[in-house]
């Protein structure tokens, strides 16, 4: 039997694609949210940020390790929508990774209009997808007004 190197080559492009195991979403029921701060809330900073999330597993991840129903959150700033899954999520100063397993954080922001968008990730940092993802909008202060700062 002759087999054609075109052949081989759509084989080994198949198998390639196979073998790159991209991000699969969560439960279609499971969920992340924020417990604290609640949408539009005025805060000053720094302030406690606690996050949320029903059947999946939230936990370090080792480094490669994917599920489909485990995870960590990353806190994205003013970056609303949520990644799309599979995307590999950024950390810099707006895509904040908790990949020890975090529920919460001291967010320490200037004064301002923020969007925080908490997104389900893999041990690759892969986004399980928009679905996965919930933001909320807060005002940040540098204190409340009427009140003397520390």
């Amino acid at each position: 039997m002759i087999v054609k190197a075109s052949t081989i080559a759509i084989a080994a492009a198949l198998c390639g694609a196979l073998l790159a195991f991209p991000a699969r979403s969560c439960d279609p029921a499971a969920r992340v949210f924020f417990v604290h701060p609640f949408h539009k809330s005025t805060v000053v900073s720094p302030f406690r940020v606690v996050f949320g999330s029903e059947i999946v597993e939230v936990k370090a991840i080792p480094a490669g390790t994917q599920g489909s129903n485990t995870g960590h959150y990353d806190l994205l700033i003013n970056q609303p929508g949520g990644v799309p899954v599979g995307e590999v999520i950024g950390k810099d100063k707006q895509h904040l990774r908790f990949d020890g397993g975090e529920s919460e954080a001291k967010l320490d922001l200037p004064p301002g209009h923020y969007t925080l968008t908490l997104q389900f990730a893999d041990g690759e940092n892969q986004s399980h997808g928009t679905a996965m993802s919930a933001s909320i909008d807060v005002t940040v202060l540098d204190h409340f007004p009427g009140h003397v700062g520390d």
